[in-house]
């Protein structure tokens, strides 16, 4: 049986980074579909959640934060068992205890790894929990 592409949805705010995690994803066999902001991703989600299989989401975005985004994927019923990886410069202990009683599957400090790097751990997240 031929395994689906899985299909990301990538939410960045800075430009240059989203156009090259898109670019990593794509090498890597993935649909990334990218956003900027938590409202477009709400969106997205909101015109086809059973499309999306992995969220890549950072907390510092203009508008609405992502653990507030990720406060209401999580009041979803249809979306609340979506799997999302936080990838952020932002690792205050606080937010990251937020983020894990919000259940995601990784937190990434940007600035601790390469985006080769990042690539591979949210690659495993995708595949593996």
């Amino acid at each position: 049986m031929e395994q689906k592409v899985k299909t990301i949805l990538v939410v960045e705010d800075d430009k240059a980074l989203n156009q090259a995690v898109v670019f990593k994803l794509k090498r890597k066999g993935y649909n990334p579909v990218s956003v900027f902001t938590a409202e477009d991703a709400m969106k997205v989600l909101e015109e086809g959640a059973d499309k999306i299989d992995f969220i890549w989401l950072d907390i510092l975005l203009p508008g609405m934060s992502g653990l507030d985004f990720l406060k209401l994927v999580r009041e979803n019923k249809k979306l609340k068992d979506k799997k999302v990886a936080i990838v952020s410069v932002s690792g205050g202990y606080e937010k990251q205890k937020e983020a894990e009683n919000l259940g995601v599957v990784d937190y990434i400090i940007k600035s601790n790894y390469d985006l080769n790097d990042i690539i591979e751990i949210v690659s495993k997240d995708i595949n593996n929990k």
